[in-house]
């Protein structure tokens, strides 16, 4: 490649090496590339501005990894998440848009809320990338954060991402279909309780794609044809003990399984219990909360 180019030559040349991505989605991936790469906004682009390639970026290295399906955050090492810069690896999912409405669903509720804390609790069960954790820690008002994750890999990434935000979460490593083994789930501990647990089929993964089942951790993705819903009622079974009356229990879910998805949480003694659905208008997730009234603690 050429040491003198223009941003739109250079934009055309990686555009045509890009051979699995159907033309506008490898346009937004190429305008990432150049974004992360050169500091090249889409304007210097559509100008077609003189630019200098001394950077040595090994644009062929990249291009054989987008033509393998590796998605474009994993190969740029980042992705953002809610406004923030995270850094994703293999052992994290990359985070979705969906889930930035989780995110925006517990803010609301934190803004709306009658006879909220002044300081509030926040635990986050099954935290990956650590997105959902960062994020509230920025975004609520006094929030003390917790986050919960069977992979101590994807711990290390979520770590590295709230010292990059600089935000105070702390993370421990617990594997939620087991904690209630322990017997000593915290009473009444938290005011918010979030989770985007896996909720993935293997039937469904047919219709996934190939950057999806190859690359991304299917610990984060899937759950047995059998169990679809098994993380929900662990989630269900901790979260009716530890959450604090009136607080606020929401999860990202399978769009498929809505109704059983809240069923789980009312059989649980949750009231207030609604499936939400996306900007997609797709059941995306369930909201519920819970008093000492209605608490079910058959099996504790």
């Amino acid at each position: 490649m050429k040491d003198s180019i223009t941003a739109k030559q250079l934009f055309d040349q990686l555009l045509h090496q890009i051979t699995v991505y159907e033309t506008q989605e490898a346009k937004e991936i190429v305008f990432w590339l150049l974004e992360h790469e050169l500091n090249l906004r889409k304007i210097d682009i559509l100008t077609d501005k003189p630019i200098n390639t001394a950077k040595k970026t090994d644009w062929a290295t990249i291009i054989d990894r987008l033509n393998k399906h590796e998605p474009i955050q994993y190969i740029l090492g980042e992705t953002t998440f809610y406004g923030r810069r995270f850094l994703v690896d293999k052992p994290v999912l990359i985070p979705r848009p969906e889930t930035e409405e989780l995110v925006a669903l517990v803010c609301e509720w934190e803004q709306t809320a009658e006879n909220k804390p002044e300081a509030k609790m926040v635990l986050d069960i099954g935290t990956g990338s650590g997105c959902i954790a960062v994020s509230l820690a920025k975004e609520l008002n006094d929030a003390r954060v917790t986050a919960y994750d069977i992979s101590e890999e994807a711990l290390v990434v979520a770590r590295k991402n709230a010292m990059l935000n600089m935000a105070d979460v702390s993370f421990e490593r617990v594997d939620i279909l087991r904690y209630l083994n322990k017997s000593i789930v915290p009473e009444q501990a938290f005011d918010v309780i979030v989770s985007n647990p896996p909720y993935v089929t293997r039937q469904e993964a047919a219709q996934m794609r190939q950057n999806v089942l190859e690359f991304e951790p299917h610990l984060a993705l899937f759950v047995a044809d059998t169990e679809p819903l098994v993380f929900y009622e662990a989630i269900a079974r901790f979260a009716s003990k530890a959450l604090k009356d009136g607080g606020l229990l929401a999860v990202e879910i399978n769009e498929n399984l809505g109704s059983e998805t809240a069923t789980v949480f009312m059989e649980a003694g949750f009231t207030d219990v609604a499936v939400v659905q996306d900007i997609h208008r797709k059941n995306r997730f369930v909201r519920a909360s819970i008093s000492k009234k209605t608490k079910n603690h058959e099996g504790f």
